[in-house]
């Protein structure tokens, strides 16, 4: 038996930059690939509880700091949707294509149905948690018209935080690059199960827009919405749900081996 593997990440983007995460090699199955949240990092509750998640349940498994977040190399506020789309497709690249199900959370769940329509050979599931869908047109439009102006001339718009949470630079170009990702108005095509999990009480994306994104989808898509009544955006205390549907991908994908592996042993 090979023994598990644990091995870091580097990933340079074509300005230099250097996006980190960390891996841990189980030699057998899909690799499960956490994408963290806006201002949040690898190091996360839910990113951490997942990983070792996936270490008791010896399963292959992948976390990583975009650009301008953790431990990688940039600063947030030259922060886009495309930039970050590529940090996940660079670290993509180096888990040796391997089948891949995405675990993303809030703007990381943007980002993973966003990769699911972009790498359908590589990527055999998702599981959206409260995903943030168009969440920068919707900073957008809670600017007042004289602000928004402002956003425009300057470049940049300081978005207060909430609590602890001192907020976040944002540039204007994030603005102009987020429109070519709009889900909920272009709704995409899945050749892989999709699973959202939302909280009822969350007060930063509301659930309806993830029922509102399962409805728009094609007929046929396997997909399921979860819409827990006691959970927040964080869904705090809600980590059991996460690995539930994280482990219900998992039996999907080994049943999917199992059954043709039986066909093709079949006279």
């Amino acid at each position: 038996m090979q023994k598990t593997k644990y091995q870091n990440l580097t990933y340079t983007g074509l300005d230099g930059q250097r996006v980190l995460g960390c891996l841990r090699e189980a030699h057998k199955g899909p690799f499960g690939l956490f994408l963290h949240g806006l201002m949040s990092d690898a190091a996360g509750d839910k990113s951490m509880s997942l990983w070792n998640y996936a270490e008791q349940c010896d399963r292959s498994w992948a976390r990583f700091d975009m650009r301008g977040h953790g431990n990688s190399d940039g600063i947030f506020r030259e922060f886009t949707i495309s930039r970050a789309l590529d940090d996940c497709r660079g670290i993509i690249r180096l888990l040796w294509n391997r089948p891949i199900i995405l675990v993303g959370s809030s703007m990381g769940g943007w980002l993973a149905a966003q990769l699911a329509t972009d790498h359908l050979q590589y990527v055999v599931g998702a599981v959206l948690i409260a995903p943030a869908f168009s969440f920068v047109d919707q900073l957008h439009a809670s600017l007042s018209v004289a602000q928004q102006s402002e956003f425009r001339n300057k470049g940049w718009w300081h978005f207060e935080g909430a609590g602890d949470n001192p907020g976040f630079d944002l540039g204007y170009a994030a603005l102009e690059d987020a429109k070519q990702y709009d889900l909920l108005t272009n709704p995409p095509q899945y050749d892989c199960p999709i699973r959202i999990l939302h909280g009822k009480l969350d007060d930063v994306v509301p659930y309806q827009q993830s029922i509102k994104f399962a409805e728009n989808l094609p007929g046929g898509t396997d997909i399921k919405v979860d819409i827990l009544p006691e959970a927040d955006h964080r869904l705090t205390g809600h980590i059991d749900h996460i690995k539930n549907s994280v482990d219900e991908l998992w039996q999907m994908w080994e049943n999917k081996q199992d059954s043709e592996q039986e066909e093709a042993l079949t006279p």
